[in-house]
């Protein structure tokens, strides 16, 4: 993803800015959060899961400029600074448009994507892909759009593909969506 060029100067005008960790969250619904760690009297169990981010400007810029790195951490380039981003579930929560054969996909950015080549569920049902700009999940609430196929013999188990668009995509069962999908749920320094 291309990000803005007066952040890309600001790279390049200071290139060794510390990069930030731990107060920055996307949930599982694709709502950013902020974590003021360093306000007094915070306390991780009270003000742990942040403050929804709802400015459209704000927004705008988060998801321009919104980034994973060859380690799998996916960040926010604010100028010169990485901001490293925890994640819920996956760096990416893709909304469906359209139903049926004639479904897209959007990031929580705003940004059109391709599905890869595969689909995989977690335990709890979450269906992760690996898309045209990385690793993404779909949002709970729209699974629903989708066809699934199932197999018929045998009850009670997973769906085995998913139609995106006019592509029917196999399905994988996985335990470690992250692993699998090369992405880091909690960066650290």
């Amino acid at each position: 993803m291309p990000i803005d060029d007066l952040v890309e100067q600001a790279m390049r005008r200071w290139p060794s800015v510390p990069a930030v960790f731990g107060w920055l969250r996307l949930d599982r619904r694709g709502h950013w959060l902020l974590i003021d760690r360093g306000r007094p009297g915070f306390d991780e169990t009270l003000h742990g899961q942040g403050s929804e981010i709802t400015s459209p400007p704000i927004l705008d810029f988060l998801g321009r400029n919104y980034l994973g790195d060859e380690q799998g951490r996916w960040h926010w380039q604010n100028g010169p600074q990485r901001v490293f981003v925890d994640l819920d579930l996956a760096p990416l929560i893709l909304r469906v448009l359209g139903e049926g054969s004639g479904t897209r996909l959007s990031t929580h950015t705003g940004f059109l994507v391709d599905p890869g080549a595969g689909a995989w569920l977690d335990e709890a049902g979450n269906l992760f892909l690996q898309t045209s700009l990385g690793p993404g999940v779909v949002h709970d609430l729209d699974l629903a759009q989708l066809n699934f196929e199932e197999d018929s013999a045998t009850e009670d188990a997973p769906p085995t593909r998913v139609q995106l668009g006019g592509t029917w995509l196999p399905i994988g069962v996985t335990g470690d969506p992250a692993r699998l999908l090369g992405f880091c749920r909690r960066p650290r320094a």
